[in-house]
């Protein structure tokens, strides 16, 4: 029988995704902490800038801009690995200065962010390093139109190793392949564009395409490309004259590129979760390769549209065993135990695929049960009820597939676990007099922080004041007086615009105006981590 040839095919290529490069990875780069820390002021030029990421990555750009707006291109300084160390200039301004930085992680997938310091003293403001949404767009209309021509394409290529399909079959395979073979491409150059933030203007610059390449997605947009020209040449060929194991070929490369990169393949141990991508892979291109030839085949009773059913009928549940067993591995390893982390972007599409997946596996049963023994057995009206169902079918499959394409831009739970919570709050009281001051400092460590600020007498009954101003200053480390104007709401005084600098112990002041007359200044120290 031609199917086991193509399964000892496919289990032949399981090793070699052992053998792959597989370095300890997470599932999602994340930054952890830098050196020196966001929005601190250090009284001396820092010689080296230190990123510290859960997992090791790949500088893609850098640049500092300076006080005066100007930027200074350090792409070439920063060295890579999961502390990224960025060779700072011999010579820099005194004033705020921003680290640009995007970095691409073993999954694929950039990152970005900005790291603000400032030298000797605080100036300017933060520069946007989101990514283009237009690019993003692009991005996943290019993946999801990549899905579609590789699982209906290359897997229509592969059909052939159950029976020839029908010339309209292999005429619309034949299209979406030659697709593919120019969308790969597409998805490197926007690849390159978002690893980058450049607009799509920037989408035939070389930079682009040497930054897309120099990612894992590098190696699955080729793997890719060579895939869909395998299936090309194979569906090129005269009806009945398509070589079995070269649809079969390119069907297992298409899987083997698309566990070279992305969040699953990317995340430890990878000796487990490279091969669960290659098989559940492996399993859809089985499943959604054979739809369309099917479905234009039960146009007729004949007796290669039966024999093409039945094989598919006996093939199908050795297809959807392994995709089930590896897309629960893949769950488990990217979700963790349930929780509430499952609440998430990534989570949310994988609650969308299984309600999309618990419909297709139900129409899937009512076929193979309830339909195609009517079929074999010359139905005519089952005929069309299951050509009918095999419709919906790809239906949801084509849906299933954009969804997925949107998992592009979603860290995957495991990978936001490695991000350290927030520190608590530190709740100081201050005392003059009989005036209290409970600050509370949110949170309660360096950078941005929010102040509220409740003012009270001794007996702890809330005190009506006319203002309240927040002062915090750090002699020890050489900071003079920080001072914030509180604002009131609903009793509560709060101050939102102060940044930390620098960990240490500081002293605090709160200057409250009990009256046009009467100032108290409740003072105290706390340490900040």
């Amino acid at each position: 029988m031609l199917l086991l040839p193509r399964l000892r095919l496919l289990a032949g290529l399981l090793p070699l995704l052992v053998l792959l490069p597989a370095e300890g990875a997470f599932a999602h780069a994340q930054l952890l902490s830098t050196a020196p820390r966001d929005n601190a002021i250090v009284q001396t030029a820092p010689e080296v800038i230190a990123l510290n990421f859960n997992e090791p990555v790949t500088p893609l750009a850098v640049r500092l801009i300076g006080p005066d707006g100007n930027g200074l291109d350090l792409t070439g300084q920063a060295q890579g690995g999961a502390t990224t160390e960025i060779m700072m200039p011999a010579e820099m301004a005194a004033g705020t200065h921003v680290l640009s930085w995007r970095v691409v992680s073993a999954d694929g997938h950039p990152i970005a962010g900005s790291l603000l310091f400032s030298l000797g003293r605080m100036s300017g403001g933060a520069v946007d390093t989101a990514s283009d949404g237009a690019v993003s767009a692009a991005l996943w209309g290019a993946k999801a139109l990549l899905f579609v021509a590789m699982f209906a394409g290359i897997g229509g290529a592969a059909f052939g190793a159950l029976a020839p399909p029908p010339p309209a079959a292999r005429r619309m395979a034949f299209g979406l392949t030659i697709l593919g073979l120019v969308i790969a491409p597409v998805t490197l150059g926007l690849q390159g564009l978002d690893a980058l933030g450049l607009s799509l203007l920037s989408f035939f610059d070389a930079g682009a395409w040497g930054a897309g390449l120099s990612t894992s997605y590098g190696a699955t947009a080729i793997a890719a490309t060579v895939a869909f020209a395998w299936a090309t040449g194979a569906l090129k060929m005269p009806p009945g004259k398509i070589p079995a194991w070269l649809g079969v070929a390119a069907a297992a490369l298409a899987a083997l590129s698309l566990a070279l990169s992305g969040h699953a393949s990317a995340a430890a141990p990878q000796w487990l979760t490279r091969p669960a991508v290659f098989l559940h892979i492996a399993s859809v291109l089985f499943w959604a390769g054979a739809l369309l030839p099917l479905s234009m085949l039960l146009r007729d009773a004949s007796e290669e549209a039966n024999r093409a059913l039945a094989s598919f009928s006996k093939g199908i549940p050795f297809a959807v065993a392994p995709l089930v067993l590896s897309g629960l591995i893949l769950a488990v390893v990217q979700l963790g135990a349930p929780g509430p982390q499952w609440a998430t972007a990534y989570g949310f599409i994988l609650a969308g695929k299984l309600v999309l997946l618990f419909l297709l596996f139900g129409l899937a049963i009512w076929n193979r049960h309830w339909l195609t023994r009517p079929v074999l057995a010359g139905n005519a009206p089952a005929h069309q009820r299951l050509r009918r169902s095999i419709g919906w079918e790809m239906v949801l499959i084509v849906i299933i597939l954009a969804l997925v394409a949107g998992w592009r831009f979603t860290p995957p739970p495991r990978a936001l676990a490695d991000v350290p919570l927030a520190a608590e709050p530190i709740t100081e009281h201050l005392i003059d007099g009989d005036t209290m001051a409970m600050v509370t400092i949110s949170p309660g460590s360096a950078g941005p922080v929010g102040i509220e600020i409740m003012v009270s007498d001794i007996e702890h009954i809330p005190k009506e004041v006319l203002g309240v101003t927040f002062i915090m200053s750090s002699p020890e480390i050489g900071i003079e007086p920080i001072q914030r104007v509180a604002t009131e709401t609903g009793g509560i005084w709060r101050v939102d615009d102060l940044t930390i600098p620098v960990a240490g112990t500081w002293q605090l002041e709160t200057e409250i105006r009990v009256s046009r007359f009467e100032l108290a200044r409740p003072r105290g120290a706390v340490s900040i981590p």
